[in-house]
């Protein structure tokens, strides 16, 4: 049905005129200017931008996601030192994303991250070495990982630490009072998993070892300096 003539021309009269729109502003917002420096310098050879940039392209933001690209930049940060950097990488080899997957190369990748101090890529390496994922299983090895992390404050080896020690690997003996403490560190942490191993390894605790598990919970995280 055709617009009554007032309305047709009221709407053309609202209408802004094309030389009347601030075309700058589709294309010149705060996003768009990121991206740009992110690109610019990330060319100029600066991990972070180049970090940032992988990140665009691994998750879509800004960009058209891209597993290629993003490991592309990845690798450039990681070749400058970046930790987290190295990481991603470490993973995108270990998964299959963006390239064959390559358990050597994972591991390669993820030491040098977990060696300049990626908690997150200690805790890979130690579940690599309990699970036996592209090396043999060494639950020793494991445990020296795990350590690392949770003096990072990852609660993902805390609970794992938890694991072991409950079942006496890893050169440990079993003991539900240090399984306890783990766990606890870990629940502290947001790890829902540990919140639920926790509370079922305080079931098998009288209420005197209980609190004795507390207090050990406690020294643990202060040998961590995790207060």
């Amino acid at each position: 049905m055709a617009k009554p003539l007032a309305l047709a021309l009221s709407l053309l009269l609202a209408s802004p005129a094309l030389g009347d729109l601030d075309v700058s502003s589709l294309i010149d917002n705060p996003e768009t200017r990121a991206l740009a420096q992110d690109e610019q310098r990330a060319h100029a050879g600066d991990p972070q931008a180049q970090f940032r940039l992988a990140k665009r392209y691994d998750s879509g933001r800004g960009v058209a996601r891209s597993y290629p690209e993003a490991l592309k930049w990845y690798r450039l940060a990681a070749e400058q030192g970046h930790a987290e950097a190295a990481l991603n990488v470490g993973l995108m080899y270990q998964e299959g994303h963006g390239v064959r997957r390559d358990r050597a190369a994972a591991l390669r990748w993820l030491q040098r991250a977990a060696e300049a101090g990626s908690g997150d890529a200690q805790y890979a390496l130690g579940l690599m070495h309990y699970q036996g994922d592209g090396v043999p299983v060494d639950y020793a090895a494991a445990m020296r990982w795990y350590l690392k992390a949770a003096s990072r404050g990852n609660a993902k080896a805390m609970n794992n630490l938890g694991i072991m020690h409950g079942l006496g690997e890893g050169g440990v003996e079993p003991n539900d009072l240090n399984a306890y403490a783990w766990f606890s560190l870990a629940a502290d942490r947001g790890d829902g998993n540990a919140a639920t191993n926790r509370d079922l390894a305080a079931k098998e605790l009288s209420a005197e070892k209980l609190e004795v598990a507390k207090q050990r919970a406690r020294s643990l995280a202060t040998e961590l300096g995790l207060n």
